[in-house]
């Protein structure tokens, strides 16, 4: 199996091809329609049946560093078609950062009869203890709406700035449905040790994001931390937390990488990793990105929310793909 370390070096077609077909198990057709500047889309296997690994990968006529100044803008590459909301957290965090939080109404009507093990918002025992008690149940609607956006707003700032103070050990332990003390810390521990195809070939990116805050990366890289609500369709709105990273790697002078990982969501994933590489190609760009997120215990069935989440992602993977082929974000 040719290592992806070779290719991030030679970027040549002959190696990303046979990458493609070796490890990913891309055949002659799906080759030719990469070359062709159609996204391709695959569902990898995973060892845990709660993980869902989705790999793609686009050409694109945008030079990697014209791509990746559009990428820095930040406030304007992270808003996508899907995402309803969007802020990005001051350093420290300030709740004005987050003034724009929304809870969904659906979330709200759902919230006064959370529990432990009974919840179908993702959250930790203390929080849904917090709320039980400290809402005023008997208001209207919208104002229980209003109630709990502050709660909300004041808990994502206190927890951002636990994150950036003690790294992982700060990450949510999730108490809700199906889930009793589940540390999105290990799960997230878990996806970066199962994601072979990039990160055991740059091992400061690994190191750095598995370490944090207690590490550097080299000058020129970029990090913040973002909060956003994502809609995929037929599921929940997701209101998660997000660290993304822009690094170029000094070992690879053709590649820049872009990993985002998820600290927090309400609904669905304990943990996601996402990981663009950004690979110079003559002309433009290959994207190749590799995402990995590791499920509740979802049920299956007829509601079937795994089957449908993950078709979800795959297509939002494609669309994603398109989108930045031709808008360079």
């Amino acid at each position: 199996m040719l290592p992806l370390l070779l290719v991030l070096q030679a970027a040549t077609p002959a190696q990303l091809s046979t990458f493609l077909r070796q490890s990913i198990g891309f055949d002659a057709q799906q080759l030719a329609t990469v070359e062709r500047g159609e996204p391709v889309v695959k569902v990898l296997e995973t060892k845990d049946r709660r993980d869902v690994a989705v790999f793609g990968i686009i050409t694109t006529p945008v030079a990697r560093q014209q791509y990746v100044r559009a990428l820095r803008d930040f406030a304007a590459s992270l808003r996508t078609p899907g995402r309803t909301q969007l802020g990005i957290f001051s350093n420290p965090a300030v709740e004005s950062d987050v003034a724009a939080v929304t809870i969904n109404a659906r979330d709200v009507a759902d919230m006064k009869n959370c529990k432990p093990g009974d919840c179908v918002v993702k959250l930790p025992a203390t929080d849904m203890r917090r709320i039980h008690d400290e809402m005023n149940w008997s208001a209207s609607p919208s104002d229980l709406q209003t109630q709990l956006n502050a709660y909300a707003r004041h808990r994502l700032v206190e927890y951002v700035t636990d994150y950036r103070t003690r790294g992982d050990s700060a990450m949510a332990i999730y108490d809700d449905r199906g889930n009793l003390n589940q540390r999105s810390s290990e799960a997230f521990a878990a996806q970066l040790a199962e994601s072979p195809y990039v990160y055991e070939n740059v091992p400061s990116l690994r190191k750095y994001l598995a370490a944090y805050p207690h590490g550097s990366l080299p000058a020129g890289a970029a990090e913040i931390l973002f909060w956003s609500e994502d809609v995929l369709p037929r599921l929940r709105p997701i209101l998660s937390v997000t660290h993304l990273v822009v690094y170029a790697p000094p070992e690879l002078p053709s590649v820049t990488l872009v990993a985002r990982k998820q600290i927090y969501a309400n609904h669905y994933f304990e943990t996601a990793v996402d990981l663009t590489c950004v690979i110079d190609r003559d002309p433009g760009s290959y994207l190749l990105v590799l995402r990995r997120f590791r499920f509740d215990n979802l049920p299956g069935g007829i509601l079937n929310i795994r089957g449908r989440a993950i078709g979800a992602l795959r297509d939002q993977l494609a669309l994603d793909l398109r989108r930045q082929q031709t808008t360079g974000n």
